[in-house]
């Protein structure tokens, strides 16, 4: 009658006094269906009694007990065996609904277990969240079909007080943000800082490019205006050459698109720009740099399964070995 025998999935260790009285949910149980269903399968007590490992007397006790707790008969009892009555078939169909949701959870389980099924928060500055993980998560998934994966963008220096409050798994993030001292922090990807213009720059078809020509050239900051001010002081020009400011490395880009001035950007931020030819790169050594991001945890923090195989996952593709490989290849 159903798709193979469930009781080798059910732990039956009934004891042979069966005790009535008890309330529905527990005489309704998970044990006493699967003893029913063996009953109704093998159509024979003393059979079904044989294949579970019990003796006939408690496999009677366990049907009196359902019978008497839905008040309907779910057998006819004949001398070489028993059927099923219409109400034991509609019981015997609950039975396998039941068998089949017993079967589903486990299979969930072990995926949860197994790191295949889940959630991982991640929280991630807006060029890690923006323009790194969504590949990355799409990739994983791929792997883990069953994962969810939630990427939280927030101001670079919030990624760290996340985790450390356990609102986020993990952190993506610049090292040169401030990061709470009490974090774990691993090493991922070095990303490059360029200076770029539009294509109908004057400067973007000269080469090389100094820091003399960009005197009186308007700057367009991203969120860390700070760190722009530096980088020009550094390079021998006044800050006050700042001459907009946006929330975001999108908003900046989008400014400089439009003409409005020169910006320091994140390669991977204007990659497809700049493989289209819509910004370039002025290639100026002393605007030239490079940031570490990092992976922040909690050392404290137990992660489930997927969580650590994601925290793998993001190292084997953007770590330094990741570099490594590229490398050598």
């Amino acid at each position: 009658m159903s798709d193979g025998t469930w009781w080798d999935s059910v732990p039956l260790r009934a004891p042979d006094d069966v005790q009535l009285g008890q309330p529905d949910d527990v005489v309704i149980n998970p044990i006493r269906l699967a003893i029913f269903c063996a009953v109704a399968e093998r159509k024979n007590f003393t059979h079904a009694a044989e294949t579970l490992g019990l003796s006939q007397p408690a496999v009677s006790g366990h049907i009196r007990a359902l019978e008497q707790t839905l008040g309907v008969a779910l057998f006819e009892r004949r001398q070489r065996g028993a059927e099923l009555t219409e109400a034991g078939r509609l019981v015997y169909d609950f039975a396998i609904g039941v068998r089949r949701s017993l079967k589903a959870l486990r299979s969930e389980l072990r995926a949860l277990t197994g790191g295949q099924s889940g959630t991982v928060t991640v929280a991630a500055s807006e060029m890690a969240g923006s323009y790194l993980l969504p590949e990355i998560t799409a990739r994983f998934r791929q792997r883990h079909v069953g994962a969810q994966v939630v990427v939280r963008v927030l101001p670079p220096d919030l990624v760290g007080e996340e985790v450390l409050a356990d609102q986020a798994d993990f952190g993506v993030v610049s090292q040169a943000c401030t990061v709470p001292r009490s974090l774990h922090v691993d090493r991922l990807w070095i990303e490059r800082l360029l200076l770029v213009a539009p294509s109908g720059h004057r400067l973007a078809r000269q080469c090389p490019v100094t820091t003399t020509d960009l005197v009186g050239e308007p700057f367009i900051s991203g969120p860390a205006r700070a760190a722009t001010d530096s980088a020009l002081l550094r390079a021998g020009l006044p800050g006050k050459q700042v001459v907009m400011e946006f929330g975001t490395q999108e908003g900046v880009k989008q400014a400089v698109l439009a003409g409005m001035g020169l910006a320091l950007l994140f390669e991977r931020v204007v990659a497809a720009e700049l493989a289209t030819g819509a910004l370039v790169a002025l290639p100026v050594d002393e605007l030239t740099s490079t940031q570490q991001f990092v992976l922040l945890s909690h050392p404290a923090r137990g992660f489930s399964p997927l969580a650590r195989n994601f925290a793998q996952f993001l190292r084997l593709h953007v770590g330094p070995s990741a570099r490594s490989r590229v490398a050598t290849s």
